[in-house]
C-alpha cells in the first residue's frame, strides 16, 4: 500500500521529498555501502561543511541521515504504519543552492505494511527492521570508515528520536493517542531488546535518555564544532563557557 497525499506532506516536515536533484551529494542510499563511493560521498561532505575531516563529516551525516528513523517511527506511533525502508529505493537528495547541507529523503515507492492485531508483536519487528537491519548496517559502514565512534552516531540519532516524541507528546491534536505515543517512546528508548537494534547487549539509546525539564546535556560530542559552524551546540558535553 502506498501513503496518501496528506500523509506524505506531514513527513514533509521531517524531511521527506518527493523531488529529484542533481548534485554529488544526491546519491542511492544503497551505493554508499561500497566503501570507495562512500569515500568518495564523503569527502563531498567534507568539502560541502567545511569540515575538518571525514570523521566529522561521518558525524554529520548520521545527524542528517537520523530523519529516516524520525519519519518511520512518527508512522509507527501516529497511523499505525510501517515504513518500507529498502537501501535501494532511498534516495538522499541535496539541493546545491542551500547554504547549509540539509539533505532530503526521496523514496521510490512510499509503500507501507500495517499490523495483523498483535501490535506488541507487529512493533517490535518495526523496530528491528527499522534500526537492527537499516540504521545499525549504515553506523557500522561509517564507524568502519572513518574510525568514529559508534556512541557518537547512536546519540545522534537518539537526540532527534527525543525530540520527535517529545513534540508529538505536547501536540493537542494527537491527545486521544497520548497514551500509545508515551507506550511507544519508552519502548523504543528503554524497554527495546538490544538486538533489535544490532548486534547490543542492551538497548544503544537507553544510555543517552534523561529525564530533564530544560537543556539535555549529550554525553558525546557530534563535532559540529570541527565544521563552517566553529561552534559548539549548547548541548555539546565539551563546550566552552
Amino acid at each position: 500500500m502506498l501513503l496518501s497525499p496528506d500523509e506524505i506532506k506531514a513527513l514533509e516536515k521531517f524531511r521527506l521529498s518527493t523531488t529529484r536533484t542533481d548534485s554529488l551529494l544526491s546519491i542511492r542510499v544503497d551505493r554508499l555501502f561500497h566503501e570507495r563511493t562512500l569515500l568518495s560521498y564523503l569527502e563531498a561532505v567534507q568539502q560541502k561543511i567545511r569540515a575538518a575531516n571525514k570523521t566529522v563529516a561521518a558525524s554529520i551525516f548520521m545527524k542528517r541521515y537520523s530523519f529516516i528513523a524520525v519519519m518511520s517511527l512518527y508512522a509507527m506511533s501516529v497511523w499505525n504504519k510501517r515504513l518500507s525502508l529498502s537501501f535501494d529505493r532511498i534516495w538522499i537528495e541535496t539541493d546545491d543552492e542551500e547554504k547549509a547541507w540539509l539533505p532530503t529523503f526521496r523514496f521510490e515507492k512510499l509503500e507501507y505494511e500495517v499490523t495483523d492485531g498483535n501490535r506488541n508483536a507487529w512493533r517490535q519487528e518495526t523496530i528491528r527492521l527499522l534500526f537492527a537491519e537499516h540504521i545499525f548496517p549504515v553506523i557500522e559502514q561509517l564507524q568502519k570508515m572513518t574510525k568514529i565512534s559508534p556512541l557518537t552516531l547512536w546519540e545522534n540519532t537518539a537526540i532527534y528520536i527525543f525530540w520527535l516524541y517529545e513534540t508529538l507528546l505536547k501536540d493537542e491534536a494527537l491527545e486521544d493517542i497520548n497514551a500509545r505515543l508515551r507506550d511507544d517512546f519508552q519502548f523504543v528508548v528503554q524497554q527495546a531488546d538490544g538486538t533489535l537494534f544490532g548486534s547490543y547487549p542492551k538497548n544503544p539509546l537507553g544510555r543517552f535518555w534523561k529525564e530533564t525539564n530544560g537543556i539535555r546535556q549529550r554525553t558525546t560530542c557530534c563535532l559540529h564544532y570541527q565544521t563552517a559552524a566553529r561552534s559548539h551546540c549548547r548541548t555539546c558535553p565539551v563546550r566552552r563557557p
